[in-house]
């Protein structure tokens, strides 16, 4: 289960989009955009990295992700350049290019990547170990310890596991150990880049990264200029809300929220769940087939780049954010999902139901952009049964389609997208009817988009009612 910690990345992240909103709801984000990373970063000494200038030039791309723009056609322009080209800044089509994860070059490290190196931990024993078992001679020693030839390095990590000290390590860009698909890789600067052919959109490099260099596009100011329009505008909140705004704050409270803000209704996704679970049930019911669960996009879309003998196998039941949305939209209405994944961007735009997608992090932006606390609210009613809720963690949704089976059900569950091959290596050989996969280790309350710490939440599902 991810380990949650509230770093600098996403404390600039979010003093930046409330910084946005609340400019906007004002009137003067245009006036304001040319100044607005000097702003945030007034010096005059850096606040993050070693130069002013370098943390304004990645903050300024930073900004132009939060208005909802592509990286690759905006990064050689201006703040005022931007400014200028919108007429109006409450109008945002400019097409991501299905680009969900970006990188920003100017905030890449060039982490190295692969490589070995002998630490300080090295004592120059007389075994040698490491030097004896390198197949390329890349292993001397010098000044008393070992030393690595990069260049004549294979990266075989032998010498590794023979030190006897642990004094020799590997090091990775943590995006790209993040990347349980491989879809990260290094360009011709050393920045990574994401093979958008072999990305499931998991958000897994977008937690990993520690330098802040993968963002994705925002819906947030697309959503207040529909709100400032007094458009009919509904928002669906993912079970995986439990506890995102603290112990003290409920589900209810926070449904009273976003009717405050100006949405039209708020929805639980838990309903959608309810209904999603009741239909795979039935199908399950019909079918000797094994059959794996469709709410998750980036499990689907891991089974269809990576797993494609099971392609045939996935639900025919949509996900509960676009069954709720099916049945709940009216002509000339849109719909916005509030959860903790980037991968329903993504499904949002293959639904063509779901018009935007909002984290968590962007909606706690949006309460405090418009001066709303939810813990001070009325509490309304919550809808959905606490197997809908469920959902939230991994082993919920076969948990809530098992209840409401009429039949004996084997069951197995991948639990993160690194236990992949083994699972459906697995399935191959035994007679599995239900495989519940989930791209994050433990679930929806484990996404990129999440504020609070997957075990806190997870005691939260327990009380949604």
């Amino acid at each position: 289960m991810r380990t949650f910690v509230f770093n600098e990345t996403m404390k600039l992240r979010r003093q930046t989009l409330i910084k946005m909103g609340k400019l906007f709801l004002n009137d003067t984000l245009q006036k304001e955009l040319p100044k607005l990373n000097k702003t945030l970063l007034p010096g005059p000494h850096p606040t993050y990295r070693t130069s002013l200038y370098h943390e304004r030039e990645v903050l300024k791309q930073r900004i132009k992700l939060y208005l909802g723009l592509n990286y690759k056609d905006t990064k050689d322009y201006e703040l005022y350049e931007i400014s200028d080209f919108y007429e109006s800044l409450g109008q945002f089509e400019k097409k991501n290019n299905n680009e969900f994860i970006q990188v920003i070059k100017e905030a890449c490290d060039g982490c190295p990547s692969g490589k070995y190196y002998a630490t300080d931990l090295c004592r120059n024993c007389v075994a040698h170990s490491c030097k004896t078992v390198c197949p390329k001679n890349a292993i001397s020693i010098e000044n008393n310890r070992a030393y690595i030839n990069a260049e004549a390095c294979v990266g075989c990590g032998l010498c590794a596991k023979a030190c006897n000290y642990f004094a020799i390590v590997k090091l990775e860009r943590p995006c790209e150990r993040a990347c349980a698909v491989n879809a990260i890789s290094s360009d011709e600067t050393n920045a990574a880049q994401i093979d958008s052919e072999k990305c499931i959109n998991c958000g897994a490099c977008y937690i990993a990264c520690p330098f802040g260099a993968l963002e994705s596009p925002s819906d947030m100011l697309k959503v207040m200029s529909h709100i400032k329009n007094n458009d009919k505008i509904v928002a669906i909140f993912a079970p995986a809300i439990a506890g995102q705004f603290g112990p003290k704050v409920q589900i209810g409270q926070i449904k009273q929220a976003l009717l405050n803000i100006g949405f039209s209704d708020a929805c639980e996704v838990a309903l959608g769940a309810d209904l999603v679970a009741k239909e795979e049930a039935k199908y399950l019911e019909k079918t000797d087939s094994l059959v794996t669960t469709s709410c998750c996009p980036s499990f689907v879309s891991y089974i269809k780049k990576y797993q494609k003998d099971f392609e045939k196998n996935i639900s025919p039941a949509a996900s509960p954010m676009v069954e709720l949305a099916k049945h709940i939209k009216k002509r000339g209405q849109k719909i916005v999902f509030i959860g903790p994944c980037i991968a329903k961007k993504m499904e949002a735009k293959e639904s063509k139901i779901v018009n935007y997608v909002l984290t968590f992090e962007e909606l706690a932006s949006l309460f405090i952009s418009f001066g709303i606390e939810p813990s001070s609210l009325e509490t309304l009613k919550v809808e959905g049964s606490n197997l809908g809720w469920n959902f939230a963690q991994a082993g919920g949704v076969s948990e809530a389609v098992k209840a409401y089976c009429n039949k004996n059900l084997m069951i197995s569950k991948m639990n993160g997208i690194s236990e992949g091959n083994e699972v459906f290596k697995k399935i191959k050989s035994i007679n599995i009817n239900l495989l519940e996969g989930m791209a994050c280790e433990g679930g929806c309350i484990c996404g990129p988009g999440v504020m609070i710490n997957p075990l806190l939440a997870k005691n939260s599902l327990k009380n949604t009612k």
